[in-house]
C-alpha cells in the first residue's frame, strides 16, 4: 500500500515504475496526480534519458545535470526515486520485493532485457499474486516483431501515419518523435484503471501488452477504412479537409504570425465573406458552394490569405468568432505560457525545486470539482528516496543499505 495518504481517487495504490522517457512516465504522472504512489526505479549506469541525456539546452540556465531538464521536471512532479542495480541477481530480488508490495508495475525495456530482468507477468505473479503489470513496446511482445526497438518516428512511420502527413505531392512527414507518447500515455492510464477496477471485482491480477505501433494505427481509422471499403489510399493533403473549405493556416501581418480558420457550412461561408469584406466571394462561380471551392482550393486560399495579412491573428480571430465561424491563433511557446485562458485554469504550477528553484511545468489538463487539490510537488532528485523505499518501505536496517550500496546493489 501507498503512503502520504491524502484523500485522493488512488490513496493506497503504489505503483513501482521502471518505465523510460516519456509515455509511461506521463501516464504515472495522472496516476501520481491522483493520490498514487509511484516510485520511480533507475540506476546510475542507465538512469532515464530524459533527466539530461537530450544535452544541456533543455536543462535549467543550460547547466546539465540528471534533475535539471524540463521534460523530466514535467513529467515527474510528486513521484518518488530510488536506484537499484537490475543486472545484478541481488538488484533484481531487491526489485521483487518492491513489487511485492506494489498494486502496479509499469515498465518499457525492450523483451529480452524485460525476461532478463524478470518483469514478466509469470515472474511477477509469483511474487504477487494479483499484481497488474503493463508492458509498453513497439510491435507488442508477441509476434514476429515481439523484439523490435522502437522511438516515436519509427512508430508512426510502421503505424502508417507520415504517409498521410504533409504537403500535396510531397514526401511522407513525421509530426515529431514524441507526438505518441503523450496520447499513449493517456491511454495507458485508461488501460491501469480498468486493469485496478477487474482486480477489485475478481481480485485477479492481469498483463497488459501495448503496442505503440498499434495504437497510432488505431487514431487513422478514416485511412483505414476508406481504403477497405472504397479501395482509395489516401495521400498528404496539407492542413486541408476533404469536406470543409477553407480549412487552413493563413499568414497574417506581423512576422512569421498564422491564424486557422475552418468553415464547415454554407451559412458560416456567407458570413465569412460578409465578416472579411469580401462579399463579391458570395457570387464568384469558383466559391459558389462546397464542391466548387474544394476543386479550386489554391485561388481561395490565395484571395483569403490576401485579407488576413492586413491583420493580426487576434483580429480576425475576434471578428470570425463572433460571427460563428471557427478560428484561432497559431500560438508559439511564449504566446502559450502567457495565454489568459490556461492561466486562469491553472494549467501551469511552479514547483519549488531543490536544484532549479522555481520553475513552472505543465499540470494535467483537467479540473475536477470534487478534487481541488491534486497530487503537487517537485520531481523527485535522482535516488531522493532511497532511504524511504528501502528503509520504510521493505524494512531494512540502515547498515543493510549501506551494505548495498558498497557492493552497488543499490546503484
Amino acid at each position: 500500500m501507498g503512503g502520504n495518504m491524502t484523500n485522493l481517487p488512488l490513496d493506497g495504490i503504489r505503483v513501482v515504475d521502471f518505465g523510460l522517457i516519456l509515455a509511461i512516465p506521463h501516464a504515472t504522472q495522472w496516476l501520481s496526480t491522483m493520490g498514487a504512489e509511484v516510485i520511480k526505479v533507475e540506476s546510475k549506469s542507465h538512469p532515464d534519458l530524459v533527466r539530461g541525456g537530450f544535452g544541456p539546452q533543455g536543462s535549467a540556465d543550460s547547466i546539465p545535470g540528471l534533475n535539471r531538464t524540463g521534460m523530466w521536471n514535467t513529467l515527474h512532479y510528486g513521484k518518488k526515486s530510488c536506484s537499484i542495480n537490475m543486472t545484478t541477481e541481488e538488484g533484481r530480488n531487491l526489485a521483487r520485493k518492491l513489487i511485492a508490495t506494489a498494486d502496479i508495475v509499469t515498465e518499457n525495456y525492450t523483451t529480452p532485457v524485460t525476461k532478463r530482468f524478470g518483469l514478466t507477468f509469470e515472474e511477477l505473479s509469483k511474487v504477487k499474486s494479483d499484481i497488474i503489470i503493463l508492458h509498453q513496446s513497439s510491435a507488442g511482445r508477441s509476434g514476429p516483431l515481439s523484439d523490435t526497438v522502437g522511438w516515436g518516428p519509427t512508430n508512426q512511420a510502421y503505424a502508417g501515419l507520415p504517409v498521410l502527413t504533409g504537403y500535396e505531392g510531397g514526401m511522407p512527414q513525421s509530426i515529431g518523435g514524441t507526438w505518441p507518447d503523450y496520447m499513449i500515455g493517456v491511454a495507458v492510464a485508461f488501460m491501469l484503471l480498468s486493469a485496478l477496477h477487474h482486480r477489485n471485482r475478481t481480485g485477479e491480477g492481469q498483463s497488459i501488452d501495448l503496442s505503440m505501433c498499434e495504437m497510432v494505427t488505431a487514431m487513422i481509422p478514416q485511412a483505414v477504412f476508406d481504403f477497405q471499403m472504397n479501395g482509395r489510399l489516401r495521400s498528404p493533403t496539407g492542413n486541408r479537409d476533404p469536406m470543409m473549405s477553407p480549412h487552413d493556416v493563413y499568414r497574417c501581418a506581423g512576422d512569421d504570425t498564422w491564424i486557422a480558420i475552418t468553415v464547415e457550412t454554407e451559412d458560416e461561408w456567407k458570413a465569412f465573406c460578409n465578416v472579411s469584406g469580401h462579399t463579391e466571394w458570395l457570387r464568384d462561380d469558383r466559391f459558389a458552394d462546397g464542391y466548387a471551392r474544394q476543386n479550386n482550393l489554391d485561388e481561395l486560399d490565395a484571395a483569403i490569405t490576401a485579407w488576413t495579412r492586413q491583420y493580426y491573428p487576434e483580429e480576425i480571430m475576434t471578428k470570425l468568432q463572433s460571427a460563428g465561424i471557427a478560428a484561432a491563433p497559431v500560438l508559439d511557446s511564449v504566446e502559450i505560457l502567457n495565454n489568459p485562458q490556461l492561466r486562469h485554469r491553472g494549467f501551469f504550477i511552479t514547483p519549488d525545486h531543490p536544484e532549479v528553484g522555481q520553475r513552472e511545468v505543465m499540470s494535467t489538463p483537467v479540473l475536477y470539482s470534487n478534487i481541488p487539490d491534486k497530487r503537487i510537488g517537485t520531481a523527485p532528485l535522482f535516488d531522493e528516496h532511497n532511504d524511504y523505499v528501502f528503509g520504510q518501505v521493505l524494512g531494512m536496517s540502515p547498515q543493510d543499505i549501506e551494505s548495498l550500496i558498497q557492493s552497488e546493489i543499490i546503484f
